[in-house]
């Protein structure tokens, strides 16, 4: 299940309370999401992942499609509350360039 949060006009966190795992199934129905958000000047998209302790090959292809999605269409994307389980996988996947960098937070095109 996935929980949206509107925490202002142009700023919307999603979450997920009963997820451990960013899967392809997540995957898939955050671009359903993604889908279903108005079009807004100065939009800002958060990303808890303080529940996901693991992200697989869909759910990281997802969070770099976001990456670029938002620097190409200028909004603001982060993730936030990254467990160390899940910055070790960035690492080793060598996407801190494209996710950004930092301990519990990614930002993306700020």
């Amino acid at each position: 299940m996935i929980k949206r949060n509107f925490i202002s006009e142009n700023h919307l966190v999603f979450s997920f309370p009963e997820e451990t795992r960013f899967s392809f199934l997540v995957a898939r129905e955050m671009r359903k999401e993604m889908l279903r958000i108005p079009e807004k000047e100065n939009m800002k998209i958060t990303l808890d992942l303080s529940r996901i302790h693991f992200v697989d090959s869909a759910g990281f292809d997802f969070l770099v499609n976001m990456a670029r999605e938002a620097e190409r269409c200028r909004f603001e994307f982060e993730l936030i509350h990254v467990l160390p389980e899940v910055t070790e996988l960035v690492r080793l996947l060598n996407l801190e360039n494209i996710l950004g960098t930092g301990e519990s937070t990614y930002k993306s095109c700020l």
